[in-house]
């Protein structure tokens, strides 16, 4: 037993005894939180697009539904966990020349590859076991995400254009997911445009963040993305006028193939939001990891839920009201 002196006086009314067991016990749940962060469960807000599908049953989804959902968004939690594993294992080099990826727990050598490797397997088995057991052809989707990345890490994100291409197709695949459990047809008109609509806003989304590490790390961005190489943020700031030029239209075709009419009230709050991100996209340091935009920045957020609720009432109100 050891002790550590807080004070004068005598021993037994001035110190702090520390036993092994204490010690033991704050470097497991440091080690526990060093996993956590591994994992990026700030990332698995990605996976509610599983949920979008459900409001285009334009009704009140059943429980049953619902929890399927659920599951089918956890089992890409699982997936996505390993797949940023995986990745955080191949660029273990580069990320050590990163600013801000350096502190990662691989990079930083918190976490032994040996245990990511084991943790990553762990996920993987879980995630693509457990889509099975929800359904047949959402293990074949989970499966399709993570051979996508598996070739992402490998050559796709050294292509410029192709590794946003392959970011946004992971999202798609998250949107399919959804719509394959709620049994809702992806030909329809309606659905195809919001298809396209997240195709674009993701673009949008990715190709912000590779503009912003180009203006943040300068010439050195192409240390640890070499995707950049040969691009330039002015080059890269049209292409983004253009994405979020086909975003709005694909949203609002979407609107009108729906026949919903009250549905176009929730334009003004889409472009809210694009606009919102177009100007953090210019001078703050959140447009590098946009999951952070969503908690960090309040009207970000609240464009979001009330956009989200809005859609949500409007296609229920089309069922029970209208």
């Amino acid at each position: 037993m050891s002790y550590i002196a807080t004070g004068t006086g005598s021993t037994s009314d001035n110190t702090v005894s520390i036993t092994p067991n204490d010690q033991n016990g704050t470097e497991k749940s440091g080690f526990f939180r060093l996993l956590l962060r591994l994992i990026r469960m700030k990332q698995w807000i990605k996976n509610g697009f599983v949920f979008v599908p459900l409001l285009f049953l334009f009704q009140i989804p059943e429980v049953n539904l619902v929890w399927r959902c659920a599951l089918g968004a956890l089992m890409f939690c699982m997936i996505s966990s390993s797949v940023y594993i995986m990745n955080d294992i191949a660029d273990v080099s580069k990320d050590r020349n990163h600013p801000v990826k350096r502190n990662r727990p691989i990079a930083s050598g918190a976490v032994p590859l040996g245990a990511a490797f084991v943790l990553c397997g762990i996920l993987l088995i879980v995630g693509v076991t457990g889509a099975a057991m929800i359904r047949s052809d959402l293990a074949f989707i989970v499966s399709a995400y993570f051979l996508m990345n598996v070739a992402y890490s490998l050559f796709l994100k050294k292509i410029m254009f192709i590794d946003v291409f392959t970011i946004s197709m992971g999202f798609i695949l998250r949107l399919c997911a959804g719509y394959r459990i709620c049994r809702i047809p992806i030909s329809e008109p309606s659905n195809l445009w919001f298809v396209f609509f997240v195709a674009f806003l993701t673009l949008f989304i990715g190709v912000g963040k590779r503009c912003s590490e180009l203006k943040t790390m300068g010439s050195s961005s192409t240390k640890s993305r070499e995707s950049l190489k040969g691009c330039s943020a002015e080059q890269l700031n049209q292409l983004i006028v253009m994405l979020m030029a086909c975003t709005i239209m694909s949203y609002v075709m979407f609107v009108y193939t729906t026949g919903i009419k009250y549905l176009v009230l929730t334009t003004p709050l889409l472009l809210l939001g694009v606009f919102r991100y177009h100007f953090l996209s210019n001078g703050s340091d959140l447009t590098g990891s946009p999951e952070l935009i969503v908690y960090k920045d309040r009207p970000i957020r609240w464009c979001l839920v009330f956009w989200a609720l809005s859609l949500a009432a409007i296609c229920f109100a089309q069922s029970y009201l209208i």
